[in-house]
């Protein structure tokens, strides 16, 4: 026996050292791995295994994958179908590959070799899976090179491995589908086990020739059918064929008569046509002859007109010349009156300049008074005080005191600091006392002191509970769970607070959340302090499931454990779902066979009797009949009882050291009050120093402000006299403004005459204005009478002009009558040469050629035809008919090649099958022989290829007849038998890598299960057979082996005793450490 795998602390991915004890020790040499087998399997936070990495080798024959229900056998088989790109849906389990990684964790990875064969170097496919928002996402490798999901999957079908076929790869969840599968799904899953891939390849293309035949079979059918009707319905329609013919004849006649009779009707038009042109051209004539004499009327009245126009423009120009004089004038009036205002100004100007004199002398004789009586009072005026001897001994009074203040106050400050320490160390003092007395105080000593890594679990508590106060969390974040558990009290509160210790023992140091952000921030907080708790993360909104103990009371249920402990809701929805309470019941007795009815009768799995804890395990697919019941003894009480009681000597230290602290807090608050009265007569002396100095800084103050009013008045005095004596004499200004009225004397005199003069020079030039007027009215009256002359004749051309113009439009309208017909009969009564020559023999006369159409018309009546379509309908069909003639010969020739190409590859397909199915059968009847029972395995054939299939018939019994398997008619041990011996059979015929098959000997007797597993054992470490793993929780004792049988043992649980892990080596035992043993994963 082999044990396989190992941990190493300081790497995920370590495997088995060398001298490791899980090498297996053979006698002769090791049995070679083939291409594609598994030769290794490392698996990281992936279902039931967690941290570190745990490493399992299986060998290159028959590996046994032992180990109770629940420690992770079929977690294996996940890791084979995930790690290798297989669909999750093939598994039964979880569809969502998330729901693969290990509770609590973001991320987990699958790592398997696949051997390359000999001579060849080992595949490694590597799997990594990750949690996010929206789902999950995974990352492939092989051989350490980045590759996509379909890369992998592409290598793996190149490999024959093939996770859809339950005759290769059966896990726990598919064993009823199996059994289930009909006979044509089991030719299916048995060709495509083979390995041969062209066998089941050109089953299914038989199956599409042999669907085509029957589709062009009932094509050829239709068409034949079809051709049949149709030349019975033209045989019907041939006497209406013939009249139809007769009246048709008739009718082209008359219409080639009438064709003659349009063409007559065209050439009428066309001679009309001529006629009206000749009348246009005499008209069109009249009116340019008049034409022309009007144009000699037209000269002798544009000479009147343009001498009019010239007499008009001189008598524009000259009115235009008289008002430009108007502004001439204007302007010389506007000159002379802007000179007659400046005389008046400087005239207004000599007379002001004397007063201004006299008013300047006496405001200087004013400024001068009032400066001497400034300067008169700032001379009486007292000097400033001096109070510098009075600071000076003020200054040294205030800094003597400011000294004495600030030594006090550096003595308070560190009073105050040794006071704020003192308060600090109480305040700690007391949450310690608190804790101490707190049953949570009590509780989290128990938790820490269980038998696990419980390693910085107070200070999480703690951390969580900061965060919370700060309002850090999205949503409710609660634990550890253990702290709020509180077992109701009652007659069997010990024992029920037992039991629910027994069932949470995995959470009591787990801590709950709500809202997916704060999960991840507890386990990276966690991660980072080295906090060994996981973190349950329950959705808000989710149903809290409760137990229903109270149905059972006969069989002495006193409570499910979700009835017997109050907690937050939260607590109880992460326990509930983590712990399933609402489906663990206690009863009041320890009756086994009362509880074993519970079970069987009702379905619940666990059960909590006064001594045990007893668990119902049944198979997925074998019913009650395949069940099995497991007990195991009560955990003794450490967490949620009453062991752990005060720390008395640890709270009579606090008492003392608090009571140490209370008096050195009154000494200093003693101190402090004694500093404060020696601080106050020295502030008082501080302010009195500081109102004496204000008081000499204000007397000082308002001295200097008066004296500095008194010279500003005396400086603003001083100023303005200055400016007033620099201001030159106003009489100095007269003889330069009498020169300015002389100036302005002579510029009025020559402005006025200019103004004369251009009121003469208009005078002149409106005197030639009138005549030119006079002139220009007397033209422009001859040139009226000349156009009313021209305006009578041009009447009369304007009438001859309409008149050739309604000839013109006549002429056209008998053209386009003319041409609309002949394009009409063109349309309509096309010509050629043979309706030509045919015209000939036609009457000439229009009226002849009439009443001859009208005789044929009558005779064309007379034959009636009651289906006017029935030429169309008639040659129609005789198309149809032609088209179905060719159509049937082409379906009959595709025919003949289907039912060659059906027997080509029917010759091809059927003997390898029979082959198969006959070595198939050969290894079942002799498997069965050898249990003392009988089975044959049949190919049935059909005309169908997709009703072939294969029909296994079984006898277990001398009196009955061989019966066909099915999933009703034999138990669930028959039927496994029946489906372990087949997939035997299949050993010798299949030629893909490996096999998985799992728990398949559940409910077989101990007889059977011997002889079948000596059969598996024969079968599966025959060279060339495909690598097989069985996975099963048992195996009866004292069953042969062989060297090349490889046993994998499984330990993965919550509940390890330590004593049993101690047997095992430490290398062999995956997980935490020896002194955690909450979720322990051993592969031996």
């Amino acid at each position: 026996m082999s044990r396989r795998g190992r941990q190493d602390p300081e790497s995920e991915e370590d495997g088995v050292d060398d001298d490791s004890p899980s090498k297996r020790q053979r006698s002769g040499a090791p049995a070679a791995y083939p291409k594609g087998t598994v030769k290794e399997v490392k698996v990281f936070n992936f279902m039931t295994y967690g941290e570190p990495a745990v490493t399992i080798k299986p060998g290159a024959r028959l590996n046994l994958v032992l180990g109770p229900n629940g420690t992770g056998k079929s977690s294996l088989v996940c890791a084979l179908c995930v790690g290798l790109g297989g669909s999750t849906k093939l598994l039964g389990r979880a569809d969502n590959v998330k729901d693969y990684i290990r509770r609590g964790c973001d991320r987990g990875w699958v790592e398997t070799t696949l051997s390359g064969g000999p001579g060849s170097a080992d595949i490694v496919i590597r799997c990594e899976m990750a949690k996010t928002d929206s789902g999950y996402k995974m990352d492939w490798r092989i051989n350490r090179a980045s590759k996509t999901k379909k890369e992998v999957q592409d290598l793996v079908k190149s490999l024959n491995i093939q996770f859809d076929n339950l005759c290769q790869f059966l896990p726990q969840d598919k064993v009823v589908q199996f059994a289930a599968m009909d006979q044509y799904e089991l030719l299916v899953a048995t060709e495509k086990a083979i390995g041969d891939a062209s066998l089941h390849q050109t089953h299914l293309a038989l199956n599409e020739k042999r669907q085509l035949v029957k589709e062009r079979q009932n094509a050829a059918d239709a068409s034949a059918r079809r051709h049949e009707q149709l030349v019975g319905e033209n045989q019907k329609l041939e006497r209406d064929y013939e009249r139809f013919k007769r009246r048709t004849n008739l009718q082209e006649r008359v219409a080639l008569m009438k064709k003659k009779y349009a063409w007559m009707g065209v050439r009428q038009l066309q001679e009309r046509a001529k006629e009206a042109g000749a009348e246009a051209n005499q008209a069109q004539q009249a009116f340019n002859a008049a034409q022309a004499e009007a144009g000699h009327d037209e000269r002798p009245l544009k000479q009147r007109q343009q001498d009019a126009d010239r007499a008009k423009r001189t008598a524009a120009e000259l009115q235009q010349a008289v008002r430009a004089k108007d502004g001439d004038i204007r302007k010389a009036a506007e000159k002379v009156t802007k000179e007659e205002d400046e005389v008046r100004e400087a005239r207004a100007k000599l007379s002001g300049l004397q007063k201004e004199r006299d008013d300047d002398e006496a405001f200087k004789a004013k400024l001068r008074a009032g400066i001497a009586k400034m300067e008169e009072a700032i001379a009486k005026a007292a000097p400033l005080p001096d109070h510098t001897a009075e600071n000076l001994q003020l200054q040294e009074q205030l800094s003597s005191l400011n000294e004495q203040l600030v030594a006090i106050e550096g003595d308070k400050q560190q009073l105050m600091h040794e006071r704020g320490g003192v308060v600090r160390q109480q305040t700690h003092i007391n949450e310690q006392l608190r804790e101490v007395d707190s049953v949570s105080g009590q509780r989290m000593k128990a938790l820490v002191d269980l038998p696990r890594n419980t390693q910085g679990l107070v200070d999480a508590w703690r951390w969580v509970q900061q965060q919370r106060a700060a309002g850090a969390f999205k949503g409710e974040v609660i634990g550890p769970l253990g702290l709020e558990v509180k077992v109701r009290r009652g007659p069997h509160a010990e024992r029920l607070a037992q039991n629910l210790e027994q069932a949470i023992w995995s959470q009591l140091t787990n801590f709950a959340c709500e809202h997916p952000e704060d999960e991840k921030l507890l386990m990276d907080t966690f991660r980072q302090q080295g906090v060994r708790s996981n973190v349950v993360s329950i959705p808000p909104g989710a149903g809290l499931p409760v137990g229903d103990a109270a149905r059972f009371k006969e069989y002495g249920v006193i409570a499910t454990l979700d009835e017997v402990f109050d907690a937050p809701p939260l607590v109880k929805k992460a326990l509930a779902n983590t712990c399933g309470l609402h489906k663990t019941y206690c009863v009041a007795h320890d009756d086994t066979d009362v509880v074993k009815r519970l079970m069987e009768e009702h379905g619940i799995r666990s059960v909590f009797t006064t001594q045990s804890l007893v668990n119902y395990i049944a198979s997925s697919y074998g019913g009650k009949e395949d069940a099995s019941v497991m007990s195991k003894g009560l955990m003794p009480l450490r967490a949620l009882g009453n062991a752990a009681g005060v720390d008395d000597e640890r709270k009579q230290q606090l008492l003392a050291q608090q009571q140490q602290a209370q008096q050195r807090l009154q000494q200093l608050d003693q101190q402090l009050q004694a500093k404060q009265q020696q601080e106050q007569p020295l502030n008082q002396q501080v302010e009195a120093v500081h109102q004496q100095r204000q008081q000499l800084a204000a007397e000082y103050a308002a001295a200097r402000s008066q004296r500095q009013k008194m010279h500003a008045a005396l400086k603003r005095a001083t100023t303005s006299l200055a400016a007033k004596e620099a201001k030159p004499d106003p009489l100095k200004q007269a003889p330069a403004l009498e020169r300015k009225v002389a100036k302005a004397l002579a510029l009025h005199h020559g402005a006025l005459t200019a103004q004369i003069e251009a009121v003469t020079m208009q005078w002149a030039l409106l005197q030639q204005q009138v005549v030119a007027e006079m002139s220009w009215r007397e033209l422009d009256m001859q040139a009226r009478a000349m156009q009313q002359a021209l305006e009578a004749r041009k009447g009369e051309l304007r009438r001859l002009q309409a008149a050739a113009k309604a000839a013109a439009a006549a002429a056209n309208t008998a053209k386009e009558t003319f041409r609309r017909a002949r394009d009409e009969a063109t349309a309509e009564h096309p010509l050629d040469d043979e309706a030509k020559r045919r015209f000939e023999q036609m009457p000439d006369d229009r009226e002849e050629l009439q009443e001859k159409i009208a005789e044929l018309e009558v005779e064309v009546a007379g034959i009636a035809v009651n289906n006017p379509r029935v030429v169309e309908e008639y040659l129609k069909r005789k198309a149809e008919i032609e088209r179905l003639a060719g159509e049937m010969a082409a379906q009959r020739a595709e025919l003949d090649s289907l039912h060659t190409e059906i027997e080509q590859l029917k010759e091809e397909w059927l003997p390898k099958l029979q082959e198969v199915v006959g070595q198939i059968n050969t290894s079942f009847a002799a498997n069965f022989a050898q249990i003392g029972c009988a089975g044959e395995v049949l190919l049935s054939q059909h005309e169908d290829y997709d009703k072939f299939s294969i029909q296994i018939k079984v006898k277990f019994r001398e009196h009955e007849d061989m019966q066909l398997l099915t999933a009703h008619r034999q138990s669930g041990g028959e039927r496994s038998v029946s489906t372990i011996l087949y997939l035997i059979a299949l050993q010798g015929v299949t030629v893909t890598p490996f096999r998985v098959v799992d728990e398949i000997n559940q409910g077989m007797d101990p007889a059977n299960e011997r002889k079948v597993f000596t059969q598996l054992v024969k079968a599966s470490c025959q060279a060339g057979t495909p690598q097989c793993f069985l996975l099963t929780p048992k195996l009866l004792p004292d069953l042969h082996y062989t060297e090349d049988i490889t046993i994998l043992n499984i330990f993965n649980g919550g509940l390890v005793d330590a004593e049993v892990a101690g047997q095992y080596d430490r290398h062999m035992l995956f997980g935490t450490a020896l002194d955690r043993l909450q979720g322990v994963p051993v592969v031996g």
